[in-house]
Formats: C-alpha cells, structure tokens, sequence
C-alpha cells in the first residue's frame, strides 16, 4: 500500500487541530521560515483534510508538514530530545522508559578492512548475544553460499571484520561495541523474501537485552517510531534532507510516525517516520509498549516506507532454534486493579468522622486560616457532595486532617488542604500501595488506575503521604490510608523531580521557626486550556502549593506560594516530560494562575506587594532560597 506521506499526517486528526491552532494563532510552525512556507500555504494545505491536487509535487512543501508532523529526534545519553510537538510530547512521555529500553539495544554497524565503508547500517538486539538487521546490510561484509554463511574477504584476501556500537550519538564520545562472530542467516535474494540477516556477537558480559517482538494486530494509524542512524542520501530531495534532519547525520535518532498500511503484504507492512538510507536494519517500535514490530529495510522518497512484519521474523529466528522474547497478548478480560476491589468495600458511613482541614488549626481570630473561595465559574465546576454530614461545608470531601475540592469536568482535585502538627507525626512505613475510589461521589467522577496502567505516569500524592499521619496511633493510620484514595491523585511523571517538593515542607517545619512547628498546606494542580489529553484525561503540567504557618518570634501568620513549572527546553536533550523547577512565587501569583482566592494570606506573604510592585517568580536551587 503507497500513501502519500503528507495525506498520512493530514488524516492525524490531532496533528492537524494543533497545525490549525498554530495558524489560526498566528503562530505557525516551527522553523517554517527555513521553508518560506507561509501560515496562507498552510491553510490551503490543511483546508478540507486532503492536500491540494499539486501540493505534493510543490517543492518542499511537504517537508514543512512532515517536519511537523514526524520529527526526527536526536538521541543522547540514552533518551530523546524534546519533541517541537504537543501532540508527540503526549504521545511518548508517557510510555518513556520503554523507548528508552529499546534504544540502548539498537546499534550502529561498523566494518574494519572494507574497501568502501566504515559503516553500513543499523542493528538491533534481537536474542541473546544475537542481532537482526537487512540483508542487503549484512551482504557488504558477509555472504550466503547455498546453505552456508560466513564472512567475506577484502580485495587484499583479509577478513572484513565488522562489530555493532551501541552508542554513536549525538556529541557524545562513548562508545559500547561488540563484535560479530558469526553469521547466522542470510535471507535470499529475491522479491518475495523478506530483506533480513540474524548474526550472533562474541560473547560479552554486559550486552543490552533484546528487544521482545510484538506480534499483536496492527492497524494503520498506529503509533510507532524507528530507531536508528540516518545517513546522508542523495535519493532524497537534498534541501529537504537538511532541513528535516538539521544537516545531523550518522548518528542515533529516533523518529515517529504511524502504521500506513498493514495486511496489503504476507510479511511487510508501511509506515511514515522519516528515514534515511543509514536506517536500514532499524528496529520499528510500538511507542506505546517499546516492543518490536518490525525490521526497516527501505522507502521512496515522500511516498511510503518499508519494514519486515515481527511475526517473519519470529519464524525465522524460530526456525534458528533461538530463544526470543514475545510479550503476552492482552487478556480479553482484564483483572480488576487490586485498589478498585478495595473501593468496592468502602462506604459512605464509614467517613462520617472524618473532621477534615480545621481552619483555627494555627489559632482563632487573625490566625484562622480558612478554605480558599472560588470564583463563579470554579464553583459552578465544583462537584457537589449530595452525602455531606450535617455542618460539612457543601463540596468539600474531608478526610482525617484535610480536605479537598474536585473538579467535575477534570475529574480532579482543584485544591487540597491539609492541617500538618510536627511535633506529632508519626512514621508508617510505606507498603503496598491500595489506592481507592471514594465512594462519596461517583465512581465516573474519579479518574482510576486505568490512567497508570502499562506507562510512567505515577499516582502522584497532592496531599503529600506523612503530612496529615500525626496523632493518636488510629488516627495516623486512618490519616496515612486517606492520602491513597484517586481523589488526591494527580497524574506525574516517574522522572518528575519531586526531591524539592517534597522536602519543603519539612525544612519549613525544622527551620522557618514556625511556632509549634505547625503548619497548614494548599496543593493542587495548575489545570490549562492547552492541557494535553491522555487516556480521557487532560494531564496537568504545572502544581501549586501554599504553606502557612505562625512566625515563632512575630506571632503572625506567614504565607509562601511556590510553583512547580516544566521548562520550555524545545532544543535541549531532556526527558520528555520536560525538566521541572520549583519557583518561589507571590500568593497573589497562585491566585492568578489557578482562580482561587486566599484572602488575607496576601498580606502575610514576604513576597507580597512592595510599593504597589509584586515580586517576580525566584527559581529555588537549595532551601536556603526560601524567604520568609
């Protein structure tokens, strides 16, 4: 099945929303100026959902799209840039650790004592000391002779030796090399055998694993991504090639894309990630697991590429009598996350004790700190709590020593607060995590495990865990057991930096010379328009906490607001979620993003209006940072 690239991004629905929001905007595309494409180009590019009868044979003009639309992300120290796409950030972030377990598996092929070449394509870990790559790679150093396999000879009679370095990236000097000792297999020539050649590595005591072959139905529109080692080609357009590469080649990249076309062949399918000739014998993963399904053995410039399905390769490397990994099919049934089976158990009655936040917990009159209010529209998105106890504020859901508010269109929490006694915490170790729905409201108001299943996305404590574990021995137990309930989660990343988070509070209580040590925590998260949605949820990318305490020496209240911010680093080779840093902020700034208001905490705040002028945000490297 040939399809035109451009008409495959065009029929990515999401793809094409952000391009239109990117025009509409005035924004445009990223580096279109290199192209000399004009937001008018666009229109006319993406008006109906089909490319204008020409648009594919303008000059460059599909490369704009497919810059957009497919990047080729450069790969370092084990992990990706940035991808210049919202709409690919969400697609890959969440299931980063698993790119990354086939990235460290795919390696260049490299070749001593040829007459031409230094290297001559892309392999990657397939068995144990065992790597695939295509046959019309393997046959510039090696060679079939009937059944028979083995290595050639240079014109001078010597051996050509060859090796795969796992390494080869981007401004890096590292190398990870092994070499080949044996050819297994060599496919034959001819069109209607696969383009695939298996050789086995000298044995090597720290060789990355392979990589699981996923042989589960596939369908065009699928995520996937290729990894490999681009080279310059000169079948393809040159202008476009620089420009859709950087002029960067020879190095590990990793370019997504989708299936285009499944069950046309016995054993090939096609797909659309960018791709240059080093590419051949790159692995095609499934972004979504990190599995293999497929072996790149070539394409034709804006039209389709190919790739050998995993299920040929499975038989053939069966057929070697290898041992190889293959991922369970999903169950047609799935289990019951384990927390869910412990929400069922939960009832309504069993919270009619739960006090909650207490607003006189820092003392009455000037140091009542009461719940933040909302505007209209917040409290119009509040959902309403039809079981509240007689003298419960309407929609709050209080737990043992806080509370909280959700959202009934985000399905969760706008704010927690939460009342924190240093001086009796109590350490519970933390076990096996049971998470449950809260059976106060609906179980559809919630978002469950479902959103954490099978990625990097973590549970993440809005109420952090030990903060309201203090008291009594019951207390603190039922405290500890509250926080693991869905409506305090919030979804984070695994590689999200919560050291500084974390650890706030605790430096606040051991060195702020708050009175009592007691404080009083808000925490929620910064919910956005340009949020991006996964799994049916919108994933919240900034969270906000406001802490406040009683200054031992003044007797006064004390307000501090700080943000936690992903940083805008497009260029750089950061984790895909971005790298977040945590800002000192004025209360009044926490207002602004979040609507909530927080009354007189304003005037408490160190940070707070000076001469009609709010100070700005300060990044906080270490804790000594904080002001007071």
């Amino acid at each position: 099945m040939h399809v035109s690239q451009i008409e495959s991004v065009l029929s990515d629905k999401p793809l094409v929303d952000e391009i239109k929001s990117r025009v509409e905007s005035e924004v445009g595309l990223p580096r279109a100026d290199e192209f000399n494409v004009k937001n008018a180009t666009l229109r006319k590019a993406i008006a109906g959902g089909r490319p204008a009868e020409n648009f594919a044979t303008r000059p460059l003009s599909e490369a704009i799209i497919l810059l957009f639309g497919r990047p080729v992300l450069l790969v370092k120290n084990n992990t990706f840039e940035v991808p210049p796409s919202d709409e690919w950030r969400t697609r890959l972030f969440p299931t980063k650790s698993k790119i990354e377990r086939a990235i460290k598996s795919v390696g260049r092929i490299e070749l001593m004592d040829h007459p031409s070449y230094d290297w001559v394509g892309t392999g990657w870990m397939v068995s144990e000391n065992v790597v695939v790559t295509n046959r019309h790679v393997a046959m510039l150093f090696a060679e079939r002779k009937g059944k028979k396999f083995s290595f050639s000879l240079n014109p001078e009679g010597n051996l050509i030796r060859s090796r795969i370095d796992f390494k080869e990236e981007y401004k890096q000097n590292a190398v990870f090399e092994a070499g080949f000792e044996k050819v297994l297999f060599i496919e034959e020539l001819g069109g209607a055998r696969p383009d695939m050649a298996v050789l086995q590595l000298e044995k090597h005591r720290r060789l990355p694993p392979p990589i699981p072959l996923s042989t589960r139905k596939r369908a065009s529109g699928d995520y996937v991504a290729v990894i490999g080692y681009p080279a310059r080609d000169d079948r393809n357009d040159f202008d476009a090639m620089v420009k859709v590469f950087g002029d960067i080649y020879e190095v590990k990249r990793l370019a997504p894309g989708t299936v285009t076309g499944f069950n046309d062949s016995e054993f090939i399918f096609t797909h659309d990630c960018s791709t240059l000739g080093g590419n051949s014998g790159s692995v095609v993963i499934d972004v979504a697991t990190g599995e293999a399904i497929g072996l790149h053995f070539g394409g034709r410039f804006q039209r389709s590429n190919f790739a050998v399905k995993a299920e040929t390769l499975l038989r053939a490397l069966r057929r070697l009598k290898l041992q190889v990994a293959v991922p369970k099919l999903p169950s047609k049934r799935p289990r019951k996350p384990a927390a869910e089976v412990v929400a069922a158990a939960l009832r309504v009655e069993d919270y009619r004790d739960r006090e909650g936040y207490r607003a006189d917990f820092l003392g009455a009159g000037a140091r009542r700190v009461p719940l933040p209010t909302m505007t209209r529209k917040m409290a119009q998105d509040a959902l309403k709590v039809a079981s509240q106890p007689a003298g419960k504020t309407k929609g709050v859901l209080n737990y043992e020593h806080f509370s909280l508010v959700m959202s009934r269109k985000r399905k969760f929490a706008i704010y927690t607060a939460v009342n924190v006694d240093g001086n009796e915490l109590r350490f519970i170790p933390r076990s096996k995590d049971s998470w449950a729905f809260d059976p106060r409201i609906p179980q559809a108001a919630q978002v469950g495990g479902e959103l954490y299943s099978d990625n990097d996305l973590d549970r993440g404590h809005l109420v952090r865990r030990l903060d309201p574990v203090w008291g009594p021995g019951d207390v603190a137990k039922r405290a500890n057991d509250d926080t693991f309930h869905y409506t305090n989660s919030s979804p984070q990343h695994k590689d999200f930096n919560q050291k500084v988070w974390n650890d706030l509070e605790e430096y606040i209580l051991d060195n702020a010379g708050a009175r009592d040590l007691k404080i009083s925590v808000f925490t929620g998260p910064i919910f956005r328009a340009d949020d991006r949605a996964y799994r049916g949820a919108l994933l919240p990318r900034e969270f906000w906490k406001v802490v406040v305490m009683v200054r031992g020496e003044t007797g006064e209240l004390s307000a501090t607001a700080y943000v936690l911010s992903q940083a805008n680093l497009l260029t750089d080779l950061e984790f895909v979620f971005g790298q977040f840093r945590t800002f000192q902020v004025p209360v009044a700034h926490v207002e602004k993003l979040t609507g909530l208001r927080f009354g007189k905490l304003r005037d408490f705040d160190p940070k707070g209006p000076r001469e009609g002028v709010a100070a700005a945000p300060e990044q906080i490297d270490n804790f000594e940072d904080i002001e007071f």
